[in-house]
């Protein structure tokens, strides 16, 4: 996902252009369809089986979006893509939570303790850096969502998009602190899942 954005924000896209607009979905699509994969897995669990429904049915939102990623690209200025974009990154926000509930009650399906353990903290630390996450990115969606209907938006939150416009190292800051940091912790809890899961398959006596 990462070197998708890049891709697409990136100028060399223009020379490939059909190649930069299927980089988004060609990656949002691989991390649905392994979630699709695991649908085999314990079918009878239905809290597993909700959490999993949950996460797929908002990766098929990111999936469905990730096109306006080098639209926007190509066209800075349209209102509608940027609108689209900002509703992906309010959903992939949403998308990781989602993402962090279903690892937590993965884990709690397998026989490692310290797994568990980790898991169920970084979920929830995780969840309540999201959910700041997802907030900065609902008022900037709200805001722009008003602008493009010709509708004044509140005084405030004109102070506040202005602000993050003309100290860009606030936007930056937000993003570390709130993006980047639990993105990192859910790939870790994605490693160590996989490697639990490993371990038990290949390492259990026969």
């Amino acid at each position: 996902m990462v070197f998708s954005f890049m891709a697409t924000i990136s100028n060399w896209t223009d020379a490939v252009w059909p190649l930069g607009m299927l980089l988004p979905p060609v990656a949002f699509g691989m991390l649905w369809y392994g979630l699709w994969l695991l649908r085999s897995f314990q079918p009878q669990e239905r809290i597993w089986q909700e959490a999993l429904g949950e996460v797929k049915l908002l990766g098929l939102f990111n999936l469905g979006l990730s096109p306006f990623l080098h639209w926007h690209h190509r066209a800075p200025d349209e209102l509608g893509f940027a609108n689209a974009v900002w509703l992906l990154a309010l959903v992939f926000v949403f998308y990781l939570m989602s993402l962090n509930k279903m690892l937590s009650r993965l884990a709690a399906m397998l026989p490692d303790e310290t797994l568990r353990v980790e898991s169920k903290l970084f979920s929830r630390m995780n969840c309540v850096l999201l959910a700041v996450a997802s907030i900065g990115f609902g008022v900037k969606f709200g805001v722009m969502c008003l602008i493009s209907f010709n509708i004044e938006p509140p005084e405030l939150l004109l102070q506040l998009a202005a602000t993050a416009a003309s100290q860009p190292w606030l936007l930056m800051g937000f993003v570390l602190a709130f993006m980047l940091i639990p993105l990192s912790m859910t790939m870790s809890l994605l490693w160590k899942t996989k490697e639990s899961i490993l371990a038990s398959v290949f390492r259990s006596p026969h």
